[in-house]
């Protein structure tokens, strides 16, 4: 038997014990029992057949990772619910409903891909890698060569005012990533790795992260290929993850496209290798040969030469290029030659999540190509406007690498808010052609609940899915269905206080109305934290305990950022900034509890840094 598939069989009966269930359920993959799927790729595409009555039949999938994607599905349809990652995460119920059960999917998304993002312990990552086909999920994403960053951010424990540092080196974090590349492919798993560090590592300037260094950690042979910007090449603002090289020059081009094949042939497992440039923007090189043709030319000369290796070499890998930024403006002297072999990302970093991307290309002009001009769009439309042109011309396959998860959701509050725009955005991807969904984010990301991950995970699956049903589904395991239509309402009136619109100023609401919706959250928030309290003590579940001991924290912190909130507002700076920082603190004096479900590092970032309350009009102005 495959060994994913023997995963899932080991699964299958490890949970149909809990819930106290004797089933005769075999697994297959569909050429076994003779199943068609209209797919293009049956390597890369997901599909399900689940057939059982009287607790006899089968699950089978397309492929071993579908068969353990539907193994969880009918786990799921006979009461099990997949909460949250790590313990206490799933509910089981006190009594399975054994239903009988005919079904036959096929995912609406290719790749519905989890990104490491935040501070995480390994623990972390390998709960949520665990986690992710429950929901659907069907790739993991390992930035960087050995994701330190994301490690040691935990394990120093890095600007907690409780825990002291704990040591931790490359040598561990390359530890990690062994493990973490393991767990994913014993479930069958897709691996996409790197992205970052092309700019860098292959050229000897070793980087795994966002630092800056001193001037004289830089080597001269490194300054020599960087852009020539303003007259000088230089690292930029000495970080070099941000810093782009001469990339007309051929020494630059020889040295990163043998980087990345030689990185493939030394890592098979890897199914999806994403090649970026580096990170910032209007610092594209001066010099007369790279002005001759457009950065996104330079980066597609590139493309078209790893693509040309993987095929004489025989590497089956897929190849990420990204747009946006200097390259948001599509090449016109060269096309990428082989869309098979590649797929083009769209993240737009800079867009608002206050409102969902549209159903359609609503504008469709960009202004002339200017070196070192590019202006930053903020609203969805105008970053499809870009979309838009690369697709003329494109016909691989595209990707939408999203950062919902990654800040805004700290300050939407109730996760509803960011749920609907994710549901919404997904299901408008359908016909802007996005077909595949790579989430980049926190990955301790259910707090106060997984309402968003869970919205995501099953509209990636199925964009016709209901969002009422799956908000119900998560909010009766987590609350019980007689708290159902109470959390409702209390995760509505918090999604309207902490609008995003109003948060980051991108669409202002009046002072008066956003100050009346943060007292009134305030109110419930503040009703809510005792009793949440008596329900998470009183619970015998423990899954629902952890929920309602999340509510209860949840509830504690943001009660103190709404209050500092309304101080700002009515112009108390120095009030506000007490109660800003004693929400921040409240979350570090806490995180034991909510360590699973809630990143406190991010947090404060996020508190301090992107909050922009600014464009909030004044009931006159409105």
């Amino acid at each position: 038997m495959n060994k994913v598939v023997n995963y899932a069989k080991q699964e299958l009966d490890k949970y149909l014990e809990i819930l106290g269930v004797s089933a005769e359920i075999e697994l297959h993959l569909f050429d076994e029992i003779g199943l068609k799927a209209d797919v293009k790729n049956p390597e890369l595409d997901d599909a399900i057949a689940i057939k059982v009555t009287n607790k006899k039949g089968y699950i089978a999938g397309i492929n071993p990772r579908s068969v353990l994607i539907g193994v969880y599905r009918l786990l799921e349809s006979w009461g099990i619910v997949w909460l949250r990652p790590g313990k206490d995460g799933t509910y089981i119920p006190p009594v399975a409903d054994t239903k009988d059960i005919d079904i036959f999917e096929i995912a609406t998304k290719r790749h519905r891909t989890m990104c490491i993002e935040g501070a995480v312990s390994l623990e972390n990552v390998l709960d949520m890698i665990e986690w992710l086909p429950k929901l659907g999920y069907n790739g993991y994403y390992i930035q960087f060569e050995d994701a330190y960053t994301f490690f040691d951010r935990w394990y120093t424990h890095l600007r907690s005012t409780i825990k002291e540092p704990e040591h931790f080196d490359h040598d561990m974090a390359r530890k990690f990533v062994e493990i973490i590349e393991k767990s994913v492919k014993d479930r069958g798993l897709l691996l996409m790795r790197m992205g970052h560090g092309w700019t860098c590592n292959p050229f000897g300037l070793e980087t795994s992260g966002w630092y800056t260094l001193k001037d004289d950690e830089i080597p001269q042979s490194y300054k020599d290929i960087c852009a020539l910007v303003n007259g000088k090449r230089e690292v930029w603002l000495n970080q070099p993850l941000s810093t782009q090289l001469c990339y007309s020059n051929p020494y630059v081009q020889k040295t990163m496209v043998d980087a990345v094949v030689n990185y493939a042939k030394s890592h098979p497992q890897t199914d999806v290798i994403h090649f970026w440039l580096g990170d910032y923007f209007n610092n594209t090189c001066e010099c007369p040969e790279c002005t001759k043709y457009r950065f996104s030319d330079y980066q597609t000369i590139m493309v078209n030469q790893i693509t040309t290796r993987f095929k004489e070499e025989n590497i089956k890998a897929q190849v990420v290029f990204s747009t946006g930024y200097n390259k948001a403006h599509p090449p016109i002297h060269e096309h990428v030659k082989h869309p098979d072999l590649t797929i083009m990302q769209f993240a737009p970093i800079t867009r608002t999540y206050a409102k969902p991307f549209p159903s359609e290309y609503t504008i469709k002009e960009i202004g002339e190509y200017e070196l070192n001009q590019y202006k930053l769009p903020h609203s969805v439309e105008e970053l499809l406007a870009y979309l838009y042109n690369w697709k003329k011309q494109y016909t691989g396959d595209t990707v939408a690498f999203e950062y919902h998860l990654m800040w805004d959701h700290l300050m939407e509050a109730s996760g509803e808010g960011m749920a609907r725009v994710l549901y919404e955005d997904v299901r408008n991807f359908d016909n802007l052609g996005i077909n595949n969904f790579i989430s980049c984010q926190l990955q301790r990301n259910t707090f106060p609940t997984s309402i968003a991950m869970t919205v995501l995970g099953k509209t990636l699956w199925n964009s016709n899915v209901d969002f009422e049903e799956i908000r119900k589904h998560v909010y009766i395991a987590s609350f019980g269905e007689e708290n159902y239509a109470k959390m409702c309402d209390y995760f509505g009136v918090i999604a309207k206080a902490f609008y995003l619109g109003n948060m980051r100023s991108h669409d202002p609401s009046p002072k008066e109305d956003f100050k009346a919706y943060l007292k009134d959250a305030v109110k419930n928030m503040e009703e809510m934290i005792p009793e949440a309290k008596l329900n998470s003590d009183n619970e015998a579940d423990a899954c629902r305990k952890n929920c309602w001991l999340l509510v209860y924290h949840h509830a504690r912190i943001y009660t103190l950022l709404a209050k500092a909130i309304i101080k700002h507002l009515d112009g108390c700076k120095e009030a506000s900034e007490t109660l800003r920082y004693a929400s921040i603190q409240t979350a570090w004096e806490c995180e034991d509890d909510i360590q699973q479900a809630f990143d406190c590092y991010f947090y404060e970032e996020v508190t301090r840094l992107r909050m922009n309350l600014d464009g909030v009009r004044s009931i006159a102005d409105h």
